[in-house]
This record gives C-alpha cells, sequence and structure tokens, in this order.
C-alpha cells in the first residue's frame, strides 16, 4: 500500500508540473477502439455501421453531430436504437449522441453508432481500414482509423429500420 501511494503521489506532483504553472485545459472526447463491419455475407451490402468507444474528461457535456466517411460511403448519420411498439427500431439520432461530462459512451452494435451508406465498395474482413472525420457539437472533430471486423450474431440484421 505504500508503494503504491508513492507512485500516487509522484504521479500528481509530476502532472501538475506538466503546465508551466497554466491550467490546462482537458483534452476534449477522446476516441478509441473503432472498427467497421465487414459487409462479407451481409444482407445489405450497401451499408454497415463503425462502432468507437469515447471518453469525455471534460466539465461539459459533449454531443457527436456528424460523421463523415466520404472515401467508402456516400453519407453517413448518427443512429440509434428505440423501443417502439415491443420493436427494436433503429433511426437517425437527430440530436445526435450524448458523451457525458467525464464520462464515456460505447457506439456498439444494438446501440448507437455510426451508419455508413451508399458504400462505394465492399469491405472484406481484415482486408483495410476505414478512415472517417467525426464532429462534434463544441467544434471538435475526431480522426479515427477503424479496422474492418467480422460481428456474428443469430440474425444479420438485429433490428428494423425505422421508414422516413
Amino acid at each position: 500500500m505504500k508503494r503504491v501511494s508513492v507512485v500516487l503521489i509522484a504521479a500528481v506532483v509530476g502532472l501538475s508540473g506538466c503546465g508551466g504553472g497554466a491550467s490546462a485545459e482537458p483534452p476534449g472526447v477522446l476516441a478509441a477502439d473503432a472498427w467497421v463491419r465487414t459487409t462479407d455475407d451481409a444482407e445489405r451490402p450497401d451499408m454497415t455501421a463503425l462502432f468507437v468507444n469515447f471518453t469525455n474528461p471534460g466539465d461539459s457535456d459533449v454531443t457527436l453531430t456528424g460523421a463523415d466517411c466520404g472515401d467508402v460511403a456516400e453519407s453517413a448519420e448518427i443512429h440509434e436504437m428505440v423501443m417502439e411498439d415491443g420493436q427494436m427500431l433503429m433511426r437517425k439520432a437527430e440530436n445526435g449522441v450524448v458523451v457525458k461530462a467525464g464520462s464515456h459512451e460505447h457506439l456498439a452494435p444494438g446501440g448507437p453508432h455510426v451508419m455508413l451508406m451508399g458504400l462505394t465498395r465492399e469491405l472484406p474482413a481484415g482486408s483495410e481500414e476505414v478512415s472517417c472525420t467525426l464532429t462534434f457539437d463544441n467544434g471538435q472533430t475526431i480522426d479515427v482509423t477503424a479496422p474492418v471486423k467480422q460481428f456474428t450474431e443469430e440474425q444479420d440484421t438485429y433490428h428494423t429500420h425505422e421508414e422516413d
């Protein structure tokens, strides 16, 4: 326990000296573990999804409002999953996806995600990476590079697409 305390104190002291005396601003939203679902054997090979984990170390909520994956998709939208009349529906998240202050938000299968539509080519698992720029309501953008991965599920489609 004593060793852990010494290491922790050393880390805090070391970090407090990094800012040159000025109070440092939090780095903004952080993105990790991005991946794109393969189109291999997909029922709809013209679309897929980008999944990513966000961390917001700041003091204010930040909202993911847009995405651009132009080299592989004609358009990209932020989507959410909602239960309606006992059925899970996917629809455009008109207000984006909030990454709460001091918290995490996971874009994952069965939850919020970035839907890539009008794919310009097939995306075989393990063959390439997809580059996307994610935009937040505070003006921040994050460039992610996401490997194309296989995702197995009982059904190819685990939800119904809400008709516009």
